[in-house]
């Protein structure tokens, strides 16, 4: 297994990545597509009709004449945010208390050692996210299809102390009650995306749908604070699985003087899934609605967009039976974005951004990537977003055109 440390973020990365493919397909509006992220998130009237599954159904049908069968295979992407280096402190919480056990006579100045380090993860969190995405797309006048698989895992990971070990002569009885607790998620998804296009004189309207099967595995893995590892979540024993259908809808606008809108609304089912119960702690975790706005312009040289989420995406919306009270909104998004990809040559696209969480649980975050084409058949995207130390991601993707 693999140990996490919030110093380098690759070490994030395989344990993500793992519970990515543990299932057999992302159902929230998260996406790891580089080119949108490099662009700050957007792509609700931006996507291309080869990632249009991941963005807007509708932009299935977004495909040029000489268009032929596409192929994603595939994008992979990860995001960390750990604003108070909690993982890092969880760590090293382990080695004071082990170094504190060793001592002979521990008086209460050396149990208050521990308790400053109880007291520097108290409440604090971070997360963990990582998807991937495939996608087929086959474009045609009659009816765009795109055949699509996506997965999401998501990590919260929370300290749950108990009032009684800040009292040091519970921690020189060795007899601390805190745990940390990893509330998790993993949501995997395989569906078709269908689309058709209206030409009007002015521009062209697309509208499309996504049907899609989802399964949500849920975890809730509790331990000893002093005994936690990341990495330990996948027993069966933390994990509850469901399914479900659910549907995505989209239309846009492209007018042929360069500007064009769009709009999505994603998993229009609303469905909750509880965790097992572990320790006496529970969660539910919300998979409901969320609807986005796009504007765009578009000419031969760059394009520009914006896209506001309209509602927060809840993720858990309860967390009950931890000692110390946690605030489920604290995961919430809503995100608002803003990007530019230029073309400085046919082969090579240069992307920047900017993506704020209008919820506040997300600091501001800088994008850039590079988007690379040979002969416009094998295509090649990077990107990154960094808010700070603390907060970063990247995602990568190749992909065909026909």
């Amino acid at each position: 297994m693999f140990k996490i440390t919030k110093n380098n973020m690759l070490k994030y990365l395989p344990i993500c990545i793992v519970a990515a493919f543990a299932t057999s397909a992302h159902a929230n509006n998260h996406s790891f597509d580089a080119r949108a992220l490099a662009m700050g998130g957007v792509g609700v009237s931006t996507a291309d009709y080869l990632t249009a599954p991941f963005h807007n159904p509708a932009l299935a049908a977004n495909f040029k004449e000489n268009d032929n069968v596409g192929l994603l295979i595939p994008s992979l992407g990860a995001h960390v945010n750990d604003p108070s280096d909690l993982i890092e402190n969880v760590e090293d919480f382990s080695d004071v208390y082990d170094d504190f056990k060793f001592l002979e006579n521990p008086t209460e100045a050396d149990a208050q050692v521990v308790i400053d380090q109880l007291k520097k993860v108290q409440g604090n969190y971070a997360q963990v996210q990582a998807g991937t995405q495939l996608a087929i797309a086959i474009p045609s006048n009659l009816v765009a299809v795109n055949l699509f698989a996506q997965a999401y895992a998501d990590a919260l990971v929370f300290a749950d102390i108990a009032d009684e070990d800040l009292d040091p002569s519970n921690i020189i009885n060795q007899d601390i009650n805190s745990q940390a607790l990893t509330m998790g998620v993993i949501i995997s998804e395989i569906g078709v995306s269908l689309a058709n296009s209206h030409q009007f004189e002015s521009g062209s309207l697309f509208y499309g749908a996504s049907p899609k099967y989802q399964t949500v595995n849920t975890i809730n893995y509790i331990t000893d604070i002093e005994n936690f590892e990341f990495d330990d979540w996948d027993d069966d024993r933390y994990q509850n699985d469901d399914s479900n259908f659910n549907l995505d809808v989209g239309i846009a606008f492209q007018h042929k003087d360069g500007y064009g809108f769009g709009f999505v609304g994603k998993n229009l089912i609303k469905n909750s899934y509880d965790t097992e119960i572990i320790e006496g702690v529970k969660g539910q975790y919300e998979l409901s609605p969320t609807y986005t706005v796009s504007a765009n312009y578009q000419n031969s040289y760059l394009v520009a967009a914006i896209d506001v989420q309209l509602n927060e995406s809840e993720g858990y919306s309860e967390i009950s039976g931890t000692s110390t009270l946690f605030d489920a909104t604290q995961d919430n998004q809503q995100i608002a974005a803003i990007g530019i990809e230029f073309f400085p040559d046919s082969w090579v696209k240069l992307r920047t951004g900017y993506q704020t969480d209008l919820s506040n649980n997300t600091d501001d975050s800088i994008t850039a990537g590079i988007g690379l084409s040979t002969f416009s058949l094998f295509h090649f995207d990077l990107s990154a977003s960094y808010s700070d130390e603390n907060n970063m991601g990247f995602a990568i993707q190749t992909g065909f055109t026909f």
